[in-house]
């Protein structure tokens, strides 16, 4: 990234290190850590800081840390360390640098477009996202550097092999040569004794050559294998951030929000030293400052509330960070009032969320998953800490873009405890890859407690719903093309291979598959901003030939598995078999919903770009067009007006997948003669297979 591009990218590493590193100083003075040692260290940290934001013309943000330095520097002279009750102010100011720092981050609003030859605004640019920095320890650099030196080595040995292979080209010539030599058919028995002889000892030479060339090459490859598996986990480990870095933020929160309220927290925190990848714990670090904040202003009592319910007047949040196997939990604990499920139900009923008698009728969780409803609050008052809505909805938000969990329980006096679960790296990982309904795709390995082969008369059915009998216990069983929404009971294996998935809190169920097809380590790579959100779906992996292929989310096939059948996603069962052309320059676009059309029972066909669709819907047979608008070539408002100009092609119904999204966008389209529109960005598989389901309904196959 160049300065030119983005002239505040160094400054945001060197600024966010050196205000976590003033936030840390100045919390272990506040628990009596340090003393005036601690002070220079402090004053250097902050006269740092503001010669960096001058340089880059933060003048607001230049002049907050020449503040500190200022207030520092006379206890600095004196030898002094820093009076308890200055230590909240100068949190404040370092709080408002890293706020300034927040803001800095976020880009700017897009300056206004000229309108576009068609009247509209132009489209703004989708916001970039930022880049996560993380430290790297330098023993793992080295580990990496002799690791990528060795390889080197390797290679330069398989060299010789490289000559051995030359030297056998030009003994397999000298043997044809020879093969093709007038002696073999004009020559006296002695001349052909002789010829055969250099035949078979040229031969001979040649089999020599190959074997110490096949040698080289197994054992050369076989190391540099090893070598680059191992900078490849290596580099895997440059991800890693500890979990300790996200207590000093949160512990700032923390007491940021006692101190709005006037109450007392104190917060403990365990588990600093599990690394997790830096992109998941800044997803995590933004949810949790949340969590902490209506912890403190939901949970925790005013000091006299709670000395006359006989506790300590210091509340008390802990936050423990615990490893499980591939994923990686976050226990959020407080000890205040509770969550008073009576308010919660009455804030829903006024909200019309629920009825009076719905109400009534939820139990103890439901209740829960109200307060993750966008703009759900049971505070009385709005003030600067809550009362908007805006808290647990974005924790559940950041669960459900990491395809991970979330749980909350609650006793009346006594607190709240909120348990965050997610994967501990969104890179590279083992996997399983399985074939299902003729689709390939692929498990994460650390989710697999077993994988065995049952006969089919092993799976006991009741209705929608099955269970197999593992290690003494009942687990419930599906077809994994029935768990993604198939329809494949009609043809059911003699014997099936069975996985074994233990997602942790989510708990246990077993999957059937037709095939497994091993075990390999891939980069696991989000789905694109365009492509709807899938339920299942993890993110996706590429194959040898550069397809992609679906990881599928553990955690939530678990779910599905245990509602049975395909826990209500609808079974589309076509009388007949409807061919879909799907037409989007996006190849993971264009395999995902195409995994999702044929798991429904469709056929489908798939085109790249504007003008390959427009061929292929004039050879016919087609009952719907899926069409994206952005294209290269002609776009997909120009091929539904040259569809709709076709007369052979005037019926065929044309379904829009766009991520264009106003008013005036879907305006063009029903002007250019679309049947349907679906915004990406609101797609939900639900409702996508039943406008397909409607459209194939009402209109006719293409001719």
């Amino acid at each position: 990234m160049s300065l030119d591009s983005d002239p505040y990218h160094y400054f945001r590493i060197e600024a966010r290190e050196l205000i976590e590193q003033l936030t840390q100083g100045l919390l272990s003075l506040d628990d009596g850590e340090g003393g005036a040692q601690a002070v220079p260290e402090l004053f250097r940290y902050a006269h740092t800081l503001k010669g960096a934001a001058r340089v880059v013309g933060q003048v607001r943000m230049a002049e907050m840390a020449h503040a500190v330095e200022d207030a520092l520097s006379s206890y600095r002279e004196a030898g002094q360390s820093l009076p308890a009750d200055s230590i909240r102010e100068f949190l404040r100011l370092v709080g408002q640098m890293a706020e300034q720092l927040d803001a800095l981050d976020t880009p700017p609003p897009p300056p206004e477009e000229a309108p576009s030859e068609e009247g509209a605004p132009a489209l703004a640019l989708p916001e970039a996202p930022t880049s996560e920095v993380v430290r790297v320890d330098l023993a793992r650099l080295d580990t990496l550097l002799e690791g990528l030196s060795e390889a080197v080595v390797q290679l330069g040995g398989l060299r010789g092999a490289v000559e051995s292979l030359g030297q056998a080209q030009y003994g397999a010539g000298s043997l044809i040569e020879q093969l093709s030599a007038p002696v073999v058919s004009n020559g006296s028995p002695a001349e052909r004794a002789r010829w055969l002889s250099r035949v078979l000892s040229t031969a001979e030479g040649l089999r020599s050559v190959l074997v110490k060339a096949g040698r080289q090459l197994g054992g050369g490859l076989g190391q540099v294998e090893s070598e680059l598996a191992r900078l490849r986990d290596g580099a895997h480990t440059l991800r890693l951030v500890p979990a300790q870095t996200l207590f000093g933020p949160l512990e700032l929160a923390a007491r940021d929000a006692a101190a709005s309220l006037g109450r007392q927290v104190e917060m403990h925190a365990e588990g600093g030293d599990i690394q997790i990848d830096g992109h998941v714990l800044a997803a995590v670090r933004q949810a949790l400052v949340h969590v902490v904040r209506n912890a403190v202003d939901h949970g925790v009592e005013p000091p006299e509330e709670r000395r006359a319910l006989g506790k300590p007047p210091t509340g008390r949040f802990s936050l423990k960070v615990q490893r499980r196997g591939g994923r990686v939990l976050f226990r959020c604990e407080d000890d205040g009032r509770g969550v008073d499920l009576g308010r919660v139900r009455q804030v829903a009923v006024q909200r019309g969320l629920v009825s009076a008698s719905e109400a009534d009728a939820l139990d103890e969780q439901g209740l829960f998953g109200l307060l993750f409803q966008p703009g759900f609050s049971t505070a009385r008052t709005i003030t600067e800490v809550s009362g908007r809505g805006v808290g647990l909805d974005v924790v559940r938000d950041m669960v459900l873009r990491l395809k991970g969990e979330v749980h909350m329980t609650s006793r009346p006096g006594l607190g709240s405890c909120l348990t965050l679960e997610v994967p501990l790296t969104l890179a590279s990982l083992e996997m399983l890859g399985v074939e299902a309904g003729g689709q390939r795709l692929l498990v994460p390995l650390e989710a697999l407690s077993g994988a065995i082969h049952l006969p089919a008369e092993a799976v006991s059915w009741t209705g929608a719903r099955a269970c197999i009998s593992h290690e003494g216990e009942a687990l419930p069983f599906l077809p994994l093309v029935d768990a993604l929404g198939g329809t494949s009971s009609a043809q059911r294996p003699r014997t099936w291979s069975v996985l074994v998935l233990d997602a942790g809190t989510a708990g246990r169920a077993a999957v059937g598959v037709e095939k497994l097809l091993g075990i390999s380590r891939r980069v696991s790579r989000p789905l694109p901003a365009t492509v709807p959100n899938l339920p299942l779906v993890a993110g996706a992996s590429f194959d040898e030939q550069g397809l992609p292929l679906l990881l599928l989310d553990a955690a939530g096939l678990v779910r599905r598995v245990q509602a049975g059948s395909s826990g209500g996603v609808p079974q589309v069962k076509p009388s007949r078999r409807h061919l879909i052309l799907v037409v989007d320059d996006s190849v993971t676009t264009r395999m995902l919903e195409k995994s999702i059309l044929e798991a429904a029972g469709y056929q489908v066909e798939l085109a790249a770009s504007g003008e390959e669709g427009f061929e292929k819907a004039r050879r016919g047979g087609h009952s719907l067009a899926i069409v994206d608008v952005e294209m290269p070539g002609i776009s997909g408002l120009e091929l539904t007006r040259r569809i709709r100009a076709t007369p052979s092609l005037q019926a065929l119904p044309v379904l829009m997948v766009s991520s264009l999204a106003t008013d005036e966008d879907k305006r063009r389209g029903r002007e250019a003669g679309v049947s349907a529109y679906i915004v990406k960005g609101e797609f939900q598989q639900h409702g996508f297979l039943d406008t397909v389901a409607r459209l194939t309904a009402s209109g006719r196959r293409a001719e």
